[in-house]
C-alpha cells in the first residue's frame, strides 16, 4: 500500500512531536506529503470561560488560542518544508479526535500519524485518549507511535 497524503495530529506536547518526526521520515521514504491539523478543543474554552466568567474573556482568549495554534502549524510546516515535503496546515474548532477524523476525510488522507502517551487503565478512562478515538473510529491506517 503506497501513502500519498499523511495526515499528522498537532499540539504541543511530545507525544505530537513524536508524530510528526514519524510522519517526516514516513513521508521522505513514500515521497509522500503530509497534512498538518491542530484543534482547538471546545472543552479547554469552556474550563477557560467558567473560570473567567466573562463572554469578552472568552473571546479574546478564543482569538489568543486560534493565533497559537496558526503559528504552531506553520512552524511545524516550516519544518516539514525544509525536509523537502509538500505540506498543508489545518486549524480547526472542534473536539480533537473527531476533528482529525473529518481533516484525513476532506484532505483525502490515507495514512493519520500519532504520537501517543501510552495511559491504561484507570488513569486512560478518566482522561480519555485521542489516540484511541481516532483508532477506533477512523476508516484509514492509523499508526500510533507510543513515547
Amino acid at each position: 500500500m503506497t501513502f500519498k497524503n499523511i495526515l499528522v495530529a498537532v499540539d504541543e506536547s511530545p507525544q505530537a512531536a513524536v508524530g510528526i518526526d514519524l510522519a517526516i521520515d514516513l513521508a521522505k521514504t513514500l515521497k509522500s506529503r503530509i497534512t498538518l491539523v491542530h484543534a482547538l478543543d471546545p472543552a479547554t474554552l469552556a474550563t477557560s470561560a467558567d473560570d473567567a466568567g466573562s463572554t469578552s474573556v472568552m473571546e479574546i482568549e478564543l482569538d489568543e488560542l486560534q493565533a497559537a495554534g496558526k503559528a504552531l502549524v506553520e512552524t511545524t510546516a516550516e519544518r516539514v518544508r525544509a525536509a523537502g515535503l509538500e505540506v498543508e496546515a489545518i486549524v480547526r474548532d472542534g473536539v480533537p479526535a473527531q476533528v482529525i477524523l473529518d481533516s484525513a476525510m476532506r484532505s483525502n488522507c490515507d495514512l493519520i500519524v500519532m504520537g501517543t502517551h501510552g495511559r491504561h487503565g484507570i488513569e486512560r478512562f478518566f482522561l480519555g485518549s485521542c489516540a484511541e478515538a481516532v483508532l477506533r473510529e477512523s476508516p484509514i491506517p492509523v499508526l500510533v507511535k507510543r513515547s
